[in-house]
């Protein structure tokens, strides 16, 4: 069955949220070397690079909506062993698999995937990362055969290749090495490599080349001979358009899917940072604890879409009554919170005060407007945070949430009179 483009949507939503658009992440996607995958909670194929088309050897569209060990061609069990791995662990990590293509052509591949989670901790799918490792193999055979072998593979390879020595001073450099590094051969061959190295392990390493601009590459070191000595083989890949990627996917994981504000994670480091900040400037904070009255009803009437259309209507409104400087967080359902910081000097308490006013002021503008479904109604709960007495966040998210409870009962108690 094919995958609809309103679940690729939401997929590429959720990798995505505000911040990238999705044909700015698939343009990413098809520079990167390696295979990508995107898939499914249950492993069917959503959406594929081109190099991940290439290494099977099929079009796009005849790969979109199939399981994965389908279109790797691999035994099915090994997908259900690794499925269940991925879902308990959250990601595996360069797992040595032999896919076949559709040619028939068998590949030598180091596997990895990684669970991406959408909001109340569902799974949104899971992206996989396919190294095809073929030229690492023939190389070792290359080593194996003969030395004439292995200089002509070396030099038209496109990883870096570096010999280094027992005592670690790097003995030969291909081209492709000397243009990942930034520097002529005759500059390499003496110096000491300068990186740690473990045999038949792949890791990541920064590389700063001779102009300054710094990399990132993947290295993997392999035993190997030189001129009648042991030494090590060395292979560098430049991944650095890969780390950037995934280091986007990092910073959108601190999003809320829904809203685009901090979620509660994001949120905590931020808080906890300010609130340190705060012991050595004196500055005044305040947190505010929001919740989006009569959620439930709204839910149940009206529907779920509507719902999310309340929650998405209060972010707009606490993005255009609170500062930039402020933090605002959606920490799940209908409860958002947000950080307010005032200098020494400033009137706190006066601040906050007029927050809440322009809180209330715009709840009515938006309540005022015609051929509305619902209403909206916050309930705000603000306590001042002494840093001297308590640091812990969650203690005032505590003393905050018991005192926008309080002013709830209190606004029943008016309604009721």
């Amino acid at each position: 069955m094919r995958i609809s483009a309103e679940q690729m949507d939401e997929l590429v939503h959720t990798l995505a949220s505000t911040m990238l658009e999705r044909d700015g992440l698939r343009n990413i996607l098809d520079t990167m070397l390696n295979s990508v995958f995107i898939l499914s909670p249950d492993g069917v194929v959503i959406h594929l690079n081109r190099a991940a088309s290439q290494l099977a050897d099929a079009h796009p569209s005849e790969l979109v909506g199939e399981p994965i060990h389908h279109v790797l061609r691999a035994e099915s069990c090994w997908w259900e062993l690794s499925l269940t791995e991925i879902l308990h662990q959250g990601a595996i990590r360069n797992r040595e698999v032999y896919f076949k293509s559709r040619m028939n052509r068998h590949i030598p591949t180091l596997f990895s995937a990684s669970v991406q989670r959408i909001r109340d901790d569902h799974i949104a799918g899971i992206i996989c990362c396919v190294q095809d490792v073929s030229e690492h193999i023939r190389l070792r055979e290359a080593l194996k055969n003969s030395h004439d072998s292995f200089q002509a593979i070396v030099h038209k390879s496109v990883d870096g290749i570096i010999i280094v020595d027992q005592d670690g001073m790097v003995c030969f450099a291909n081209p492709a090495a000397v243009f990942l590094l930034g520097r002529n051969s005759q500059e390499m061959i003496g110096m000491h490599f300068g990186h740690p190295l473990i045999v038949d392990e792949s890791t990541e390493v920064d590389i700063i080349r001779k102009n300054g601009d710094v990399g990132v590459a993947e290295m993997r070191a392999v035993a190997s001979n030189w001129h009648g000595q042991n030494a090590l083989l060395v292979s560098l890949r430049d991944v650095t358009e890969n780390v950037r990627l995934r280091e986007q996917l990092q910073q959108l994981s601190m999003e809320d899917p829904l809203t685009g504000l901090h979620n509660r994670r994001s949120f905590m480091l931020l808080a906890e940072q300010e609130v340190k900040a705060s012991t050595r400037t004196g500055n005044h904070v305040a947190m505010i604890f929001i919740d989006l009255d009569g959620m439930k009803a709204i839910n149940d009437t009206l529907g779920h879409k509507v719902g999310d259309h309340a929650l998405l209507e209060t972010a707009s409104i606490l993005r255009k009554v609170f500062r930039k400087s402020d933090l605002l967080s959606r920490q799940g359902g209908d409860e958002f919170l947000a950080l307010v910081t005032n200098k020494e000097t400033d009137d706190a308490e006066l601040h906050n005060t007029q927050v809440l006013h322009r809180l209330e002021h715009e709840v009515f503008y938006r309540n005022s407007q015609s051929g509305r479904l619902y209403t909206l109604s916050l309930s705000i709960g603000v306590v001042l945070i002494d840093p001297s007495l308590h640091t812990d966040i969650e203690y005032y998210i505590q003393q905050a949430d018991i005192a926008m409870y309080q002013a709830k009962k209190n606004k029943r108690m008016c309604r009721s009179q």
